[in-house]
């Protein structure tokens, strides 16, 4: 169907277990097409897109400007976003004043004589199956704090926290989240500040509502564009002549990004287990096995037999090992590492340090240095603010080949959790490559991605925006979630979220197998068998693998298809002459629209 803007929709017939609604509805001078799809509750597994959806806006900031930029979506649900109409729509929202101001050209509402942490809210209707992505601009007057943006739902008499930002005086700072709700209901946007003291001033409000549908098609819109690439196989004889006819056969071997999963040493023990874990998995964490208490429980004592049992046969099945972790501030550390006075605290971590790193430099792609250090400070706290940025320039150069990441729990899952929120996780992020030495070094953004029963899926969109920002390199590095009837659908939703999404770029999924218990999630239970968790990943897998994909070259010689990043095996075949080549390649993002092979026969 062509509109009047250009647009086409397409509808696709689909078997016996399935249907689609289709309506085509006359709005602002053009076709709004909707569609509905019911197969096995499942959507996004069938990859139609719905053309027309509304484009998410991906854009977000982690710098302070000098001035707000404009309210993305125009603001969306929000009247008078950018306060063009002075104070109209906003309300007072506790004990406060507020009024409209203009500072060099750009218009914004002030909260002032504030007694209570509030300021300023708005009033509209939530529904519920929406997707709603919100964002904002905030400024103090003077010093800097938390501001959060909040919404109140009516109906269920709850807050949830959309979005939160250290917000300073002089600049803006940029709000990014977003929320679903469970029941249709009036809801109000507050934004707070504790620091009472200053004015908070509010500019460039958004909140805008997305179907599922439209959700979801941004999502497959973005896998077409940043996890695939044309490949275009050019085929010739030796004298260099073109060949028309030949049979084309692409296998893929590896997929670029990477999806690995965390074991316990179980897997020494079971052929079944490590024959499931192998031929789905290019990468593997220890569950506990390198942590310092499980190597060295006793002061002086150390006992690397696991984890060199388990390295061994990942290594002898050419699977890649992320290092968890070199230390740890957490309760559960060793209380002879607690009781240390500073001096012999730094002493023995330094050695801590030499010891695992030195002993698996070069057969590790990334470590977790000081894993947590935003909710467990134990060595900022006893050694200094520099201890972490210290302890990466020393892991640096101790395995200058893998990536060191900053490990973290919450700034993903719960925009609640102020410790860890996505400007403090940045803010820990400069401090350590502002040490002299870091500036160049790479830091992995490591969200450990441990989900309660109601993942906030547009929140999470929002902190890889944001966090994508930094351009360092972002990974689910635990992701799980927790028991609950939704739990493999809102593990693949995760999942499609991630790989979606530029600065992602691998996940690990928590945990295997345990033999014993299975208190979170396991993708396979007791009998190792499949558990629906592990059911989602083997339908991702599948989904995200091009495989057996034949063809034949065109009479310029040439066959193209798009495909997958990861590495391929291409075989040409000449039914002419007989002849064949096997040949391996690299598909891989690098900027280039088109990848050419040229295969001599």
């Amino acid at each position: 169907i062509n509109t009047r803007r250009g647009r086409k929709f397409y509808m696709t017939t689909l078997g016996n277990n399935g249907f689609i609604l289709f309506c085509s509805l006359f709005l602002a001078g053009t076709f709004r097409i909707l569609y509905e799809v019911v197969i096995n509750n499942n959507f996004t597994s069938l990859g139609y897109l719905i053309h027309g959806a509304t484009l998410y806006d991906y854009s977000a900031t982690i710098e302070c400007h000098k001035q707000p930029l404009d309210p993305q979506y125009g603001g969306g649900l929000i009247a008078n976003p950018g306060f063009d109409k002075g104070i109209e729509a906003w309300k007072i929202d506790g004990h406060v004043k507020i009024e409209a101001r203009e500072s060099g050209g750009n218009k914004f509402i002030v909260a002032y004589n504030r007694t209570t942490p509030y300021s300023v809210s708005q009033s509209f209707h939530l529904k519920k199956g929406l997707y709603y992505a919100f964002s904002a601009w905030v400024q103090l007057s003077e010093g800097s704090d938390t501001v959060v943006a909040m919404i109140y739902n009516s109906a269920q008499k709850t807050v949830i926290i959309v979005g939160s930002v250290i917000a300073k005086s002089g600049c803006w700072s940029m709000i990014k989240g977003g929320l679903t709700v469970d029941h249709n209901a009036p809801s109000v946007l507050h934004f707070q500040s504790n620091n009472t003291k200053s004015e908070l001033r509010v500019d460039s409000v958004s909140l805008k509502e997305f179907t599922k549908y439209e959700w979801q098609e941004n999502r497959l819109k973005n896998i077409e564009k940043v996890r695939k690439r044309t490949l275009r196989v050019n085929v010739s004889n030796k004298d260099g002549k073109k060949i028309g006819g030949a049979k084309i056969k692409i296998q893929q071997r590896k997929l670029q990004f990477v999806i690995g999963c965390a074991t316990p040493s179980s897997i020494l023990m079971s052929e079944s287990y490590q024959k499931w874990f192998v031929s789905r998995f290019t990468t593997a964490v220890f569950d506990n096995e390198m942590k310092w208490y499980y190597v060295e429980g006793l002061q002086g004592h150390e006992n690397y037999s696991t984890p060199d049992a388990m390295l061994k046969f990942f290594e002898d099945h050419g699977i890649d090992v992320r290092g968890h972790t070199v230390l740890w501030g957490a309760d559960n550390i060793q209380r002879w590492v607690k009781d240390l006075p500073p001096r012999q605290l730094l002493s023995e971590s330094v050695r801590r340090m030499g010891s695992i790193m030195s002993r698996y430099a070069g057969k590790l792609v990334a470590w977790d240095v000081v894993n947590e250090n935003l909710h467990h400070p134990l060595f900022e706290e006893r050694l200094g603010k520099n201890a972490s940025a210290m302890f990466y320039k020393i892991a640096s150069s101790l395995d200058s080949k893998a990536t060191m990441f900053l490990n973290e729990f919450n700034t993903l899952e719960h925009p609640g959790d102020m410790v860890s929120i996505p400007s403090k996780y940045v803010e820990k992020l400069q401090e350590i490559k502002a040490f002299p030495g870091n500036e160049e070094l790479v830091i992995g953004i490591g969200l450990q991605g441990h989900f309660d029963s109601h993942p906030n899926i547009p929140y999470v969109r929002a902190v890889f925006d944001l966090l994508g920002e930094t351009k360092m390199p972002i990974w689910l590095t635990e992701l799980n979630v927790m028991p609950c009837s939704n739990q493999a659908y809102y593990l693949e939703e995760i999942m499609r979220e991630a790989f979606a999404h530029p600065a992602v770029k691998g996940m690990m999924i928590w945990i295997g197998w345990k033999p014993d218990r299975c208190n979170e999630m396991c993708l396979l239970n007791y009998e190792l068998q499949n558990s629906p968790s592990g059911d989602v990943v083997d339908k991702l897998f599948a989904e995200w693998k091009t495989t057996n994909l034949t063809g034949v070259t065109d009479k310029e010689g040439s066959f193209e298809v798009k495909v997958f990043h990861g590495d391929y095996e291409i075989t040409v075949y000449n039914p002419n002459s007989g002849a064949n080549v096997t040949k391996e390649v690299q598909v891989y993002d690098d900027r280039s629209e088109t990848l050419h092979v040229s295969i001599s026969l």
